[in-house]
C-alpha cells in the first residue's frame, strides 16, 4: 500500500475502513483536524460557547461519528463526490456542534432530557448483505451496544472512551495503534484498559437489560394467560 500522505482523500477513507494499524488514522487526522476543529469553533462561537474542553470534546464527537460503521458515512458520500469531502467532514463537524450546542439551550430552558472479547455481544466484522436477516440482526445488535456504551461512559472522557472502544472493535486497530493517534492522549497499556473495562461495563449492561427484558415478557405472558376452567 501506497504511504498514506501520497493518496487520494478518497484512499484515505478506504484505507481508514480497511486497514488494522493507525498509519491511515494518523494521516487522516493530520488533514483534517483543522477543518474539523475549525468548523466547530465558528459553531461554538455562534452560541456563544468556546470553552476549549468543549470543542475538544466535539472534535472527538465528530471522529466518532466518521468512524462508525467502517466509516459508511464518509465511504458512501466520498464514492459519489470525492471532490467534496473536505466540505462534507466539515458540514459534519458543524452538525455535530449544532446538536450539542441546541441540546444544552434547550435542558437549560427546561425542556427535559432527551482486550476482553464481547462474544455474544460483538457483531462480526465484514459484510453483510443490506436488507436482509443478518443486517437487521446486526444493526439491533450494534443499537444495543452503542446505547450500553452510552450509559457506561461517563466523565470528562466518555467521547474519547466511545471512540477507543469503535476504534477497537470495529476498525479492528490495535491498542498500540489507536494509542499513536494523536487525539487519544493515552499509552498502549492505558487503551487497553480502557477497552477492557468498557467491555466488562458494557457486556454487564446488556446482560442485566436482557434478564429484565425476559423478566418482563414472562410476567405478561403470566398476566394473559386465561383463567382455568373448573
Amino acid at each position: 500500500m501506497p504511504r498514506p500522505s501520497s493518496i487520494s482523500d478518497e484512499e484515505l477513507i478506504l484505507a481508514c475502513a480497511q486497514a488494522n494499524d493507525g498509519a491511515a488514522w494518523n494521516e487522516f487526522v493530520a488533514r483534517f483536524h483543522r477543518p474539523i476543529a475549525l468548523s466547530i469553533l465558528r459553531t461554538a462561537y455562534q452560541w456563544g460557547a468556546v470553552a476549549q474542553q468543549s470543542v475538544d470534546d466535539l472534535v472527538q464527537e465528530t471522529y466518532l461519528k466518521l468512524c462508525t460503521n467502517q466509516c459508511r458515512l464518509l465511504r458512501d458520500f466520498a464514492g459519489q463526490h470525492p471532490e467534496a469531502i473536505v466540505p462534507y467532514i466539515k458540514t459534519v463537524a458543524a452538525n455535530v456542534a449544532r446538536d450539542h450546542f441546541k441540546a444544552l439551550h434547550s435542558q437549560k430552558r427546561g425542556a427535559g432530557e432527551a482486550a476482553q472479547s464481547l462474544d455474544d455481544c460483538e457483531p462480526e466484522a465484514g459484510s453483510v448483505q443490506a436488507g436482509g436477516q443478518d443486517a437487521m440482526e446486526r444493526e439491533v445488535l450494534l443499537g444495543e451496544i452503542n446505547h450500553a456504551l452510552e450509559a457506561c461512559s461517563e466523565g470528562p472522557d466518555r467521547v474519547r472512551d466511545r471512540l477507543i472502544f469503535w476504534l477497537y472493535y470495529q476498525q479492528g486497530m490495535s491498542a498500540t495503534a489507536i494509542a499513536a493517534l494523536p487525539t487519544i492522549g493515552l499509552t498502549s497499556k492505558g487503551v487497553e484498559s480502557a477497552i477492557y473495562r468498557l467491555t466488562r461495563l458494557v457486556r454487564e449492561r446488556i446482560a442485566t437489560l436482557r434478564s429484565e427484558s425476559a423478566a418482563s415478557a414472562q410476567q405478561k405472558e403470566k398476566g394473559i394467560r386465561p383463567a382455568e376452567s373448573y
